[in-house]
C-alpha cells in the first residue's frame, strides 16, 4: 500500500503527456475559452460520475472545505493561464515551465505541510531555476521584436501556471487530509467549470465555437485530461506531495517525444541542456 502512489503517477503522466500535445494540436482551431468550456464540461461529468461511485458521507470543519475549494480555484487559474500561454508557445516549452511546479510545491510542503527538504530536493530546485532561465533566453534568439513579446508573454503565463499548479498540490494534499480524495474531487467538479463559464463568457461573450476538424482529437485531449487529474488527486492521497508531484511532473517529456513527432516542433540546442536539466532535476527530489 504504501507505494499506491506509483501507478497512479505514471497513470498521470500518461493522460496528461498525451492530453497536452492533443490539446496543442487543437489549439489552432479552436479559442482557450472554448477549449476550457469543452474540458469543464468534461470534468463536471466524469468527475461527478466519479464521486458519485466513490462518495462516502462525512462531516468536515469548514476551514477543510475552503481549504479545498481554494486548491481547486488555483488549479482552475492554472488551466486559464497555462491555455493563454499556448497561444503563441510551443508545447514543448510552455508545456515543460508550466509543468515545473515541483520545486514550489515543495518548499510549501516544507513549510506548511511540515515536510522536511533533502540536499536532493535543493540541487532540484536549483536546476529547474536555472533550466527556467535558459529557456527564456534561448525563447528570445533569433526572432524579431513582436515575437519576441509574444513568446514572453506566453511564457509569463506558463510561470504562472507553474506558481498556481504549485501552490494547489500543496493546498489539496492538506485538504484531502481532511475531506478526503473523492470530496475533494466533488468540490473541483464544481469550482472549476464554473471559472472557466466565466472566463469563456467574458472572452468570446457566450459564443460557442466548435473547431472545424480535429474534433475527435480534441475529445480525446479532453478525456486524458480529466482522467489524469483523478489519477493525480489519488496519487497525492496516497503519497508525500513533495514525491508525488516531482515524479509526475515526468510527463513534459512524454509531450515533447508525442510532439517531434505529431507537431513536429524543433528545439534549440539551448532548448535541450534546459530539458536535460529539467530531466535530471526530478530523481534529486526523491534523494
Amino acid at each position: 500500500m504504501d507505494l499506491l502512489w506509483l501507478p497512479f503517477s505514471i497513470a498521470t503522466i500518461v493522460m496528461y503527456g498525451l492530453g497536452q500535445v492533443f490539446a496543442k494540436e487543437t489549439r489552432t482551431f479552436a479559442s482557450s475559452a472554448n477549449l476550457l468550456m469543452i474540458l469543464g464540461v468534461n470534468i463536471l461529468v466524469i468527475w461527478s460520475v466519479y464521486w458519485l461511485l466513490f462518495n462516502e458521507p462525512g462531516a468536515h470543519s469548514t476551514m477543510a472545505w475552503l481549504q479545498g475549494i481554494i486548491a481547486a480555484a488555483l488549479s482552475g487559474a492554472a488551466y486559464i493561464t497555462y491555455y493563454e500561454s499556448l497561444k503563441h508557445g510551443k508545447v514543448s516549452i510552455v508545456g515543460t515551465i508550466a509543468g515545473a511546479y515541483a520545486p514550489w510545491t515543495v518548499f510549501l510542503a516544507l513549510v506548511f505541510l511540515g515536510e522536511t527538504m533533502s540536499l536532493g530536493e535543493a540541487a532540484g530546485v536549483v536546476l529547474v531555476v536555472a533550466a527556467m532561465l535558459i529557456f527564456t533566453l534561448a525563447t528570445n534568439g533569433g526572432a524579431s521584436n513582436g515575437r519576441r513579446r509574444i513568446e514572453l508573454v506566453s511564457i509569463l503565463f506558463a510561470v504562472l501556471s507553474l506558481f498556481f499548479w504549485g501552490t494547489s498540490a500543496a493546498m489539496a494534499k492538506g485538504a484531502i487530509t481532511e475531506i478526503g480524495n473523492t470530496d475533494f474531487i466533488g468540490v473541483y467538479a464544481l469550482i472549476c467549470p464554473a471559472m472557466w463559464a466565466v472566463y469563456w463568457l467574458a472572452s468570446t461573450k457566450a459564443k460557442f465555437e466548435m473547431p472545424k476538424s480535429n474534433r475527435w482529437i480534441l475529445q480525446l485531449s479532453m478525456i486524458f485530461l480529466a482522467a489524469g487529474g483523478i489519477t493525480y488527486y489519488l496519487a497525492i492521497q496516497n503519497g508525500n506531495v513533495s514525491i508525488v508531484s516531482p515524479v509526475t511532473n515526468l510527463y513534459p517529456v512524454l509531450t515533447i517525444a508525442v510532439a517531434k513527432v505529431r507537431l513536429r516542433e524543433r528545439l534549440t540546442t539551448r532548448q535541450i541542456i534546459a530539458l536535460a536539466m529539467l530531466i535530471v532535476s526530478v530523481p534529486l527530489f526523491s534523494l
